[in-house]
């Protein structure tokens, strides 16, 4: 397979701590010339695994916000496309090559690839993401942030990858609640900082503090069958039901306490 020259695209990797998830994601980008992987300051073998490839490009940078950094990832790009991936992706070869064949085609300015989620090394039957947009024209596209995450704002039409990504991320659990319990404080402060009219129907669920977690739980099990999905489907449902308890009790002592 045929590099791809660093003018046309590059990837841009964000990263903190990630030793267990990054080699396999950049073992899957040896087909670009150019990949940058944006450090938060990792204090684990990150950077070391990093080092080892020869098309990868290294930058630290402390993190604020999630769309401050990856705008400043994209800044340190300069193809006319990027691809966006966090170290947990997995490219199958299938999504690889449509992705190739999307730069010879390319008339959107942005493509949204959908996920399949895996816990323990098995694929769940389904789960709670969304698309993302993780191609896009540099120039066309910026992010933002909104609650704990970050959303691209895009100039012009959007497109969808058939081949999902596999999100695997191998990360400990004691690391997963640390993430959440900073993620929880910044979209409580969304919640309540936001008009209700603005808010989505997911959204103005989670703001009534109760039905929330017990909603999610349900949806879990059985609207996406992960009652059939053994151990890692329970993984998943906990985990998930455990993120709007969390939520909810950050609400709960926002609103009493103010």
């Amino acid at each position: 397979m045929d590099p791809i020259k660093s003018d046309i695209l590059q990837a841009v990797v964000l990263t903190k701590d990630e030793e267990p998830n990054i080699g396999r994601i950049l073992n899957r980008l040896g087909w670009l010339e150019k990949v940058i992987v944006l450090d938060s300051f990792s204090s684990d073998g990150t950077i070391k695994i990093a080092k080892s490839f020869p098309n990868v490009h290294i930058h630290q940078r402390s993190f604020d916000t999630h769309a401050t950094q990856w705008n400043y990832g994209l800044s340190l790009a300069t193809s006319e496309w990027i691809l966006s991936l966090d170290a947990d992706y997995i490219l199958s070869d299938d999504f690889v090559n449509e992705l190739r064949s999307f730069l010879d085609t390319a008339e959107q300015s942005a493509y949204l690839a959908s996920f399949k989620f895996l816990v323990f090394g098995k694929e769940l039957l389904g789960d709670n993401t969304t698309p993302r947009p993780v191609f896009f024209r540099n120039a066309d596209c910026e992010y933002f942030d909104d609650g704990h995450t970050q959303r691209l704002k895009i100039q012009g039409n959007t497109g969808f990858f058939k081949t999902p990504i596999l999100h695997d991320d191998r990360k400990s659990l004691s690391r997963w609640l640390s993430n959440q319990d900073e993620y929880s404080i910044k979209e409580c402060e969304k919640l309540l900082t936001s008009d209700s009219g603005e808010l989505s129907i997911v959204s103005s669920i989670r703001r009534s503090k109760v039905f929330s977690p017990i909603f999610v739980f349900f949806y879990c099990l059985f609207i996406k069958g992960l009652i059939f999905g053994g151990w890692s489907g329970w993984h998943y449902t906990l985990q998930r039901t455990m993120v709007e308890m969390l939520l909810s009790l950050r609400l709960i002592e926002k609103t009493k306490l103010s």
